[in-house]
């Protein structure tokens, strides 16, 4: 029997005021903070509909899962810092190179190519969903990337290139824009996530309560990753969902829902009703 469940199911099972432990991979965390991401509603009305129904929620995640967490918000914030700074030169109030300009504008271009390409495998798919006659176009496994809209690391690279390190004379440096657009919020968006869950490490003493075996075996990952091909990061998240009497993972990712199946047998996997209909026929017979 497979052991994952939409998140209508699940709701219609929760037991009333009984307290709720869920483990959260990055995607869950990231849509419930971007309210640019595709699943940032559908991912707060469950937390918040489970949250009136239970008597106490608690999340868990990984320390891997911080970093891919701040790794976002790192790209988004800088995106959306040197577009303002952009904004800001073209109108003669803060000061960049020319060599500087160019590049943001360079890369720029192929920001909103990406997003093009994004917006086009879309309609493309709404297209073949509507000629099967599927009305319903909530749901779609290819949906728009959120990533999208934000600058690749390598990209930003680039751009940091053509900036002088430190600021000189009336012209913006990069560790200056880095101070003014990036680490009070990056330092602010860490501070939500450390109130907002709990790591799944034995340091952690809400967390060790709920350990089954204390001694964690690292290279179980390992194996995990390969059994499924998931990436390592996820795979890390149910090795420790392994340790632990914690039934339940809340996931956005396929991989999580795929590979949970192999590697987390005694776990319930929850993710958006809809998804698993996509997934139905790719996840048959298992």
């Amino acid at each position: 029997m497979a052991n994952r469940i939409g998140f209508r199911d699940f709701l219609k099972k929760i037991e009333q005021d009984k307290s709720l432990q869920l483990i959260v991979d990055a995607n869950v965390i990231i849509s419930s903070r971007d309210k640019n991401h595709r699943d940032h509603q559908a991912i707060n009305t469950f937390l918040n509909t489970i949250g009136d129904q239970v008597s106490d929620l608690t999340l868990f995640t990984t320390v891997t899962t911080k970093s891919e967490f701040l790794e976002y918000y790192r790209r988004k914030l800088l995106t959306e810092g040197i577009l303002k700074i952009y904004k800001l030169n073209k109108e003669r109030i803060i000061f960049i190179t020319d060599r500087a300009k160019i590049e943001i504008e360079r890369q720029l271009r192929a920001r909103n190519l990406r997003q093009n390409r994004e917006v086009q495998k879309q309609e493309k798919r709404e297209q073949l969903l509507k000629s099967q006659g599927d009305e319903d176009l909530d749901f779609d496994v290819e949906g728009f990337s959120i990533d999208a809209n934000y600058f690749k690391d390598s990209e930003i690279k680039e751009i940091k290139k053509s900036f002088r390190a430190r600021s000189v004379n009336k012209e913006l440096g990069w560790i200056a824009l880095c101070e003014e657009i990036l680490l009070p919020k990056l330092h602010k968006f860490e501070k939500l996530l450390d109130e907002l869950c709990h790591y799944l490490t034995t340091r952690d003493k809400e967390s060790l309560k709920y350990f089954t075996k204390t001694d964690v075996e690292w290279r179980a990952a390992t194996q995990i990753c390969g059994e499924s091909g998931m990436g390592y990061s996820d795979a890390m998240i149910l090795n420790m969902a392994n340790h632990t009497s914690i039934e339940h993972i809340l996931t956005l990712d396929f991989d999580m829902v795929y590979g949970g199946h192999f590697s987390t047998p005694s776990k319930t996997i929850i993710t958006p009703t809809d998804r698993l209909k996509n997934y139905k026929s790719i996840l048959k017979g298992i």
